[in-house]
């Protein structure tokens, strides 16, 4: 375990140090995204998010499924249907309300310069990991399913998170307090699921806590989910496998 933490934390640390040179690249300092009433994006995102923490407490603790909660809180079916169960409201609420997905951190804009990032976090997180020889070792039916079951989860959490509520709260908070809020909206959206194993509680709560704010610091930089989407899917699949 120790040794898994100080991983971790080497990680987010070249993480970290890549998005400070990444964010001084004239691309990604194009005017940023503005909304008309912050305050009112920000409740319906607030709103958006007390719904879907309320289904996944229902189905982590076994309601919505009619049987009992899962004893693996890494159970990748279960996290995937949760994520895209969640991610519906917040597509609806884009369609009703005729935003862009510029507004969800799916802009043209910054797509190139986002997929640029992810791949050098992506490289990075496989050479800090010792990762590089097991990948050329190949890779099992098993470990490739789960990285398209991650792909997806993520993708899912990441529009909702570092999309959707993250820009709006940065409009409503400012930027440093919108950051910080949204990590912690994320942390608690993995709670159900964390509580499965109550003894391990604090310390993955916390991981996970910290893990939001350097997802959210990506996107700042970034200024595209693409970053922090995929980074976070490669990152969570290397500590699965």
């Amino acid at each position: 375990m120790e040794r898994t933490l100080l991983l971790q934390i080497a990680e987010w640390l070249g993480v970290l140090a890549v998005m400070m040179i990444a964010g001084m690249s004239a691309r990604l300092k194009l005017r940023p995204l503005v909304f008309k009433y912050p305050r009112r994006e920000a409740t319906v995102s607030l709103a958006l998010f007390v719904l879907i923490l309320i289904f996944a407490f229902l189905v982590f603790g076994g309601t919505v499924t009619g049987g009992q909660a899962s004893a693996a809180p890494g159970d990748l079916g279960q996290r995937l249907f949760v994520a895209a169960a969640a991610v519906l409201p917040f597509a609806a609420a884009l369609l009703t309300r005729r935003q862009p997905v510029r507004s969800a951190g799916w802009g043209k804009d910054f797509l190139a310069g986002g997929i640029r990032v992810a791949a050098a976090l992506v490289f990075l997180t496989i050479f800090l990991t010792g990762s590089v020889f097991r990948l050329l070792n190949g890779l099992s039916t098993e470990d490739v399913s789960a990285l398209v079951y991650l792909l997806l989860i993520c993708l899912a959490e990441e529009t909702i998170f570092r999309g959707y509520i993250q820009l709006r709260l940065e409009g409503w908070l400012g930027a440093r307090y919108g950051w910080a809020a949204a990590a912690v909206l994320f942390a608690l959206f993995q709670l159900p699921r964390l509580l499965l194993l109550p003894a391990e509680l604090p310390l993955r709560l916390g991981l996970t806590l910290v893990q939001g704010l350097v997802l959210g610091w990506v996107m700042r930089k970034s200024r595209h989910v693409a970053a922090p989407w995929l980074y976070r899917a490669v990152s969570e699949w290397l500590r699965w496998i």
